[in-house]
């Protein structure tokens, strides 16, 4: 067996399949790591301003579009205030507030939720989206989920 030098073009040639293998190992690793760690996945939150406390009494609600335009409701029960998506869980229909049943009604095919968004009754698969609330200083602010460009 002959000790062979090797040229400069191969040893290039080396390391360009060397770094090339590597920089795939990477991203490998980084899906494996995505698929694995779901929790590292979730899309950052962004916190919009809503109104003040003064003007959503016990009982009241609040409606309002955030930045994609999707309807919102903030109801404050006397105890906390609670956001909701008026979106309805079976077909995206618009759900309403019926005051003297305290739930929030799906005229599309009849879906009830409580003033929480958990089904009571009808078709909808899931409750309606809930929303983080947080009150600084009397002023309302929900925590919506930013959605990057390039994720689902």
């Amino acid at each position: 067996m002959k000790n062979k030098d090797i040229t400069r073009r191969e040893l290039f040639s080396y390391g360009f399949m060397g770094s090339s293998l590597l920089a795939g190992m990477a991203l490998l690793a980084y899906y494996v790591a995505q698929f694995l760690l779901p929790s590292a996945n979730k899309n950052p939150t962004r916190k919009i301003y809503v109104t003040t406390t003064d003007k959503i009494g016990p009982g009241k609600s609040f409606k309002f579009k955030d930045l994609k335009g999707s309807n919102i409701t903030v109801t404050n029960t006397g105890k906390e205030f609670i956001a909701l998506s008026t979106k309805c869980t079976h077909l995206g229909c618009q759900v309403f507030w019926k005051k003297d049943e305290k739930v929030f009604y799906c005229p599309c095919h009849e879906g009830y939720f409580s003033p929480q968004g958990k089904v009571l009754k009808g078709p909808p698969p899931k409750p309606l989206n809930s929303y983080k609330v947080e009150v600084v200083d009397k002023a309302i602010y929900i925590h919506v989920d930013e959605v990057l460009s390039g994720r689902a």
